[in-house]
């Protein structure tokens, strides 16, 4: 999708609001959840380099564009940690 909008606007990504959430933090390294996050996986750069050569191949051109815009003020990281049995945010 990011390559949608990219080549459609000419623009970088915009984050407008909500919480980004990297299951993969090491912050979740006492839960399944460090090694269940998309960027905690074997080969996650490899493969994630080979499918945006793939994109840049097929759209013959690299519409990504970098960009640090942001809409809202104060938006930080979600981080999830268990106490008590229960997930909570470890910004609280």
């Amino acid at each position: 999708m990011n390559f949608v909008v990219a080549n459609a606007t000419d623009q970088g990504p915009l984050l407008v609001s909500g919480n980004p959430r990297d299951w993969g933090d090491t912050r979740n390294s006492d839960s399944d959840f460090s090694v269940s996050g998309l960027s905690a996986k074997k080969e996650h750069r490899k493969k994630r380099g080979d499918c945006i050569t793939v994109f840049h191949q097929l759209w013959e051109g690299m519409p990504l564009r970098y960009s640090y815009g942001k809409v809202v003020n104060n938006v930080e990281e979600q981080v999830l940690c268990q106490k008590n049995d229960t997930l909570v945010r470890c910004n609280s």
